[in-house]
C-alpha cells in the first residue's frame, strides 16, 4: 500500500490534487466539511471537518500516519497545513508564515517595510473606523476582508451611498471581522503562479487576468503567458521573488496577483497555495512542461521536486461561466464547435445560481491553447459566450 497523503478540501477545485496524488500510487484521505463534498468519492478515506478545525484534523492524520499534508487551493487552510505538519514532524513552511501569508493586514505591513510595492491602505476592526478611514482618505475606494478567499467581500466605493453596504458587505465576509480600505489602483492585472524549492522561487505562468466591472472584483478568465512587455514581466517576476522572501515563504506554491500601475507592479493579492483552475493543472504541464500539482505533493512528502521550465510556444485560455440572472440552474447548452476545448464543471444542475459577486459563483470553465495569444484569446471568449445557461427563477 502506498503512504497516506492528507489534502484539506474536497470541492471541484481541489479534484486536480486527489486525482494527481492517487496517480503518484499513493492513498489520499481528503479533508471537507461537505460531507457530500465531489472529492470524497475518489479519496481512500474521508473526513467530514472543517479544515480550520486543526485540532480535529491533527486526530484525523494521527489515524492514518500521514507521510504528508497539503491543499490545491485553501487558503485559510495553508494555516492547518502548517500547524499540523508542525506536530507530525512533516515539512511545510511554518505556523507563523502560513498565517502572515493569509492575513492581508499582516501582508501589507510586511510587503511595505520589504519595498515590495503594494496600494496604500490601512486595517480596520470596526465598521465605524472603516467608513472614517475611507472618509478620510476619499472616493475611489477598495473595501476588502483582511482574511477572505475567492474574491469574497470585496467590492468599490466609488459614491458616499455606497460606503456602508461596502463595508457591511467585507466584515460580513470576514472570519476574523477585520477588513482593509485602500486605495484603488489601475492598470491591467497579472497573476504570478509560482514553485517555491529549496526557498528558491520560480515563476511558472506569468497570466494576464480578466475581471468582472466594478464594484464587484471577479476573475472571469486569463490567458497566459503574458502579453505585457518583457522588462514588465521580469519586474512582475522579480516582484514575487521579493514576495516570497518578505513573507518568508521557503516551500511549496505561491499564488499573487498585481496590478501593474505606469510599469510598477503592486501586489494586490497573495496565496501560499496553487491557484484553481486550468492554469495549474493544464497549462502549466501542457505549455510549460511543468506538473506543479505533483511538484507540491512531492514537497509535502519531503522530497525535492526538479522544476525545469520549458514553453513550448503555444498560448492558454481559460473563460468561467457565470450566470446572468439569480436562480436555478437547470440546463447548460453548448453550442457545435470546430474548436477543441475542455469544460470543467463547478456547480451541478440544480444549483441556485446568479451574477458573479465573488469567485464561487462560477460555474464552470472553458479551456483552450492556440498558436498565437490574440486567436487563442479570440476564440475562448467566443466560445464562451456561445454557451447557454438556462435558469429557472
Amino acid at each position: 500500500m502506498g503512504k497516506w497523503l492528507m489534502v484539506l478540501g474536497a470541492s471541484y477545485d481541489q479534484i486536480p490534487m486527489l486525482e494527481t496524488a492517487r496517480s503518484m500510487g499513493l492513498q489520499v484521505v481528503a479533508v471537507d466539511k461537505n460531507p457530500k463534498a465531489p472529492g470524497r468519492a475518489i479519496s481512500d478515506d474521508f473526513h467530514p471537518i472543517d479544515v480550520m478545525d486543526s485540532a480535529a484534523v491533527l486526530e484525523a492524520a494521527r489515524s492514518r500516519d500521514i507521510a504528508g499534508i497539503t491543499t490545491m487551493v485553501s487558503n485559510l487552510g495553508m494555516r492547518t497545513v502548517a500547524e499540523v505538519a508542525r506536530e507530525l514532524g512533516l515539512p511545510a513552511i511554518s505556523p507563523e508564515a502560513a498565517r502572515r501569508a493569509t492575513d492581508k493586514t499582516a501582508i501589507k505591513a510586511v510587503l511595505e517595510r520589504a519595498g515590495v510595492p503594494v496600494p496604500g491602505g490601512a486595517g480596520c476592526s470596526t465598521p465605524e473606523q472603516a467608513r472614517s478611514v475611507i472618509e478620510n482618505r476619499g472616493l475611489p475606494a477598495v473595501v476588502k476582508p483582511a482574511d477572505g478567499t475567492k474574491g469574497r467581500g470585496i467590492s468599490l466605493v466609488d459614491s458616499q451611498d455606497r460606503i456602508g453596504d461596502a463595508v457591511a458587505h467585507a466584515f460580513r465576509w470576514s472570519p476574523g471581522k477585520r477588513v482593509i480600505v485602500e486605495e484603488q489602483v489601475q492598470g491591467p492585472t497579472v497573476g504570478a503562479e509560482c514553485l517555491i524549492v529549496d526557498n528558491q522561487l520560480t515563476p511558472v505562468l506569468i497570466t494576464d487576468k480578466f475581471n468582472t466591472h466594478p464594484p464587484w472584483f471577479v476573475t472571469l478568465g486569463l490567458t497566459t503567458p503574458s502579453r505585457l512587455p518583457e522588462d514588465v514581466v521580469r519586474r512582475v517576476e522579480e516582484t514575487a521573488r521579493a514576495v516570497a522572501r518578505a513573507l518568508e515563504l521557503t516551500m511549496g506554491a505561491a499564488h499573487i496577483d498585481m496590478i501593474v500601475q505606469d510599469g510598477v507592479p503592486r501586489v494586490i493579492d497573495v496565496g501560499p497555495r496553487l491557484a484553481s483552475g486550468p492554469v495549474i493543472f493544464d497549462f502549466a504541464p501542457r505549455l510549460m512542461g511543468v506538473n506543479m500539482i505533483e511538484a507540491v505533493i512531492r514537497m509535502a512528502l519531503g522530497e525535492r521536486p526538479v522544476v525545469e521550465k520549458r514553453w513550448n510556444g503555444r498560448y492558454g485560455a481559460s473563460r468561467f461561466l457565470t450566470a446572468a440572472a439569480k436562480g436555478c440552474m437547470y440546463t447548460m447548452k453548448f453550442p457545435a464547435s470546430p474548436t477543441c476545448f475542455s469544460f470543467y464543471p463547478y456547480r451541478e444542475l440544480g444549483y441556485p445560481v446568479g451574477p458573479p459577486r465573488t469567485d464561487k459563483d462560477r460555474l464552470g470553465c472553458v479551456a483552450l491553447t492556440g498558436p498565437t495569444y490574440e486567436e487563442t484569446s479570440e476564440r475562448a471568449d467566443q466560445l464562451v459566450e456561445a454557451i447557454e445557461v438556462r435558469v429557472a427563477s
